[in-house]
């Protein structure tokens, strides 16, 4: 099986970069990842960051390893990308976490009308089934569920930073779904898709309030297969699918949480009636009582929601 190096990322995603791999459908190889900072705070922590002056200092955040080339994918299709496995490197090591200065859920550097909390990152010890969160008083023991932060495919014209979100690429999520077992529908806008993943992360709360989850690297085992867009059932928003249960992704930099809410109920909507059969109606009532919703980001511009259904009601 090939391995795709650390080595080799970026922080964009570029319809002009030249690939890191050329691979082929169904062809599984390993992407390894680097931490969203690009281990910088594990060379300097304990310390504190603003989040801007660590963009100045790095050139973004959340790289991403790639681009990765799928051979057979074409503009105006889809690419689904299989996730089997991912792995926090090492197996048993330490993460990190912290606070950034104006920048999280619960404050702003702009609005505030008291000082934001001292900005503080640490280091988190993790082994194969928890990481130790250390609170002062005492240790959260936080149950692991390793996931890809930050996914995508090269916008249709210009490049964007890995740091940012669009249903045309998708790009930093923070959604605890995209994990083993999970299948991401992406659009595709140039030939090969110019696929690029990586900020990895052990474990995370709702919405990523802090601007920081457990922060790790990874290696991270999947397959690709180009389809078309009917073919695959796509509607318009990526999309996360599981044995268990579909869902639709929006995550729109610069729209607000409802705003994503809505967007992804709609595009999740949209399937049920084109692709499964139900008369809208039906679907609408279906998705108010069954529907489920996640929160990925939740940090003004961020924010991501996926909304989903569980297959047992379209059987």
């Amino acid at each position: 099986m090939r391995t795709v190096s650390r080595r080799q990322t970026t922080m964009y995603f570029d319809p002009a970069a030249e690939p890191a791999a050329v691979i082929a459908p169904g062809e599984r190889v390993v992407v390894q990842t680097a931490d969203s900072l690009c281990g910088l705070v594990k060379q300097s922590a304990p310390a504190g960051f603003g989040i801007d002056d660590v963009v100045r200092r790095l050139g973004g955040a959340c790289p991403v390893t790639g681009p990765l080339y799928v051979t057979g994918a074409e503009p105006g299709g889809v690419l689904s990308v299989h996730i089997e496995r991912v792995t926090p490197v090492p197996r048993a090591g330490q993460g990190w976490t912290g606070v950034f200065q104006g920048f999280g859920a619960l404050t702003h550097e702009r609005y505030s009308i008291q000082q934001p909390v001292e900005p503080v990152t640490a280091l988190v010890d993790y082994d194969s089934e928890a990481a130790l969160l250390d609170l002062g008083s005492r240790v959260a023991r936080i149950p692991l569920h390793p996931f890809v932060g930050t996914i995508g495919v090269a916008p249709p014209l210009e490049r964007r930073m890995s740091f940012s979100q669009s249903p045309e690429y998708l790009g930093d999520v923070d959604l605890p779904g995209v994990t083993a077992g999970a299948t991401l529908v992406l659009p595709v806008h140039v030939p090969g898709a110019l696929l690029a993943l990586g900020d990895a992360h052990a474990a995370q709360g709702d919405g990523e309030i802090t601007g920081a989850a457990i922060e790790i690297e990874a290696d991270v085992e999947l397959s690709c297969e180009p389809a078309g867009a009917e073919q695959a059932g796509f509607a318009g928003l990526p999309q996360l699918n599981t044995t268990a249960a579909i869902g639709s992704i929006a995550a729109m930099q610069g729209n607000d949480l409802t705003d994503c809410a809505r967007a992804a109920y709609r595009d999740l909507l949209e399937r049920l009636t084109r692709f499964y059969g139900l008369p809208l109606r039906a679907a609408y009532m279906l998705l108010g009582q069954a529907g489920k919703l996640r929160v990925g980001n939740m940090i003004d511009p961020y924010y991501s929601v996926l909304a989903s259904i569980d297959r047992s009601f379209l059987a």
